[in-house]
């Protein structure tokens, strides 16, 4: 139904075995687009262990990420995923874990210069 109405902001794609899943997302800031590849592999702890989402290329951009790139999760959305465990997923982490990341620190990253757009 996104695709259809334009509405997307993601591509994913698993491994063979579903163990590592990778894309691309993008968020659009004063009517431009941002463009990431991101990341995670399933923890074995999954269901109960949220995945951890990494954006390579903005690693070490913002102090909401740790080292290699994984944004930061932790105060919000995994106490969401914890109660919500086993019925959260991949779609879950996505839209209410990395969406409301991407909507709260790209604009920093823009207007602090740490990103650009591609023109």
């Amino acid at each position: 139904m996104n695709k259809e109405s334009d509405t997307d902001w993601f591509t994913i794609q698993p491994n063979a075995d579903g163990t590592h899943w990778s894309g691309k997302c993008w968020y659009v800031h004063e009517l431009i687009k941002y463009e990431f590849d991101f990341q995670f592999d399933i923890p074995a702890t999954y269901p109960d262990t949220a995945p951890e989402i990494e954006i390579p290329a903005l690693d070490g951009k913002t102090v909401k990420m740790y080292r290699g790139g994984k944004i930061c999760l932790t105060i919000h959305f995994k106490p969401l995923w914890s109660k919500n465990s086993p019925h959260f997923g991949v779609a879950h982490a996505l839209c209410l874990g990395l969406a409301p990341w991407l909507a709260a620190e790209v604009p920093f990253l823009v207007e602090s210069g740490a990103i650009k757009a591609k023109v």
